[in-house]
């Protein structure tokens, strides 16, 4: 049996999506949390310095797309991404679109509600020693709004990022009325990708009532728990 490890931040959408993906696939892994002040340690597991960082007996690699695409290969069945062309392109759009632009709107809330910015610090401290807590808040606070910042998200006001929002959520509920998954007949990286997200929003942010109020969504989320 292959020795696997997930070098991970468990508050990570990214890494919560390489979880997902390993339970699909059947993997046996364990993980190494990179929390409060161990988190410089994390960049110096692979020359990209970010998590997730999958190890699989000694063979490292880094970014949640690139270690489900290896799975992929290591593990075919069940597969990420569908047999049908045109499903396989929908879903690693999605799986973009989730990595790249649904990613931003849930670190935007956690940078600018104040509970849910203690919810995620708590977290990212999570089994490491108080006194950490009050150092790490304002480093991870002043990493997320700049990366907010240069992304496009400061001079939004919190309305319009919130119906910005749960625009997206409309769109994710018609697109799951009436079906399971995302796309084709069985979960895929569309899935995974998406649903990672947005389990960290209703982890972290008073925006979980508004996600969960979606029927087919939040129905959809609870089989995505399962899957």
């Amino acid at each position: 049996m292959a020795d696997v490890v997930l070098h991970q931040w468990d508050i990570s959408p990214y890494c919560r999506k390489v979880r997902k993906a390993l339970r699909r696939k059947g993997v046996v892994y364990r993980t190494v949390d990179y929390n409060g002040l161990r988190a410089p340690k994390a960049a110096k597991l692979h020359p990209s310095g970010k998590l997730p960082v999958l190890d699989w007996d000694g063979e490292r690699i880094a970014d949640s797309t690139l270690i489900c695409a290896d799975l992929d290969r290591r593990v075919p069945d069940p597969p990420l991404v569908p047999a049908d062309p045109r499903d396989a392109a929908l879903a690693r759009l999605l799986e973009d679109w989730a990595d790249e632009s649904l990613y931003y709107f849930e670190m935007q809330f956690r940078a600018a509600y104040p509970d849910a910015a203690t919810k995620a610090v708590e977290l990212l401290c999570e089994g490491r020693p108080g006194w950490e807590k009050p150092l790490v808040r304002p480093i991870f606070l002043r990493s997320l709004r700049s990366r907010l910042k240069a992304h496009g998200f400061g001079g939004w006001s919190r309305e319009e990022v919130e119906r910005w929002f749960t625009r997206h959520l409309d769109d994710l509920d018609a697109m799951l009325t009436g079906r399971e998954w995302l796309v084709g007949t069985q979960c895929s990286i569309a899935d995974l990708a998406v649903s990672s997200q947005l389990d960290e929003v209703v982890r972290t942010s008073t925006l979980a009532g508004t996600v969960r109020a979606r029927p087919a969504l939040a129905a959809w989320l609870d089989r995505m728990a399962l899957a």
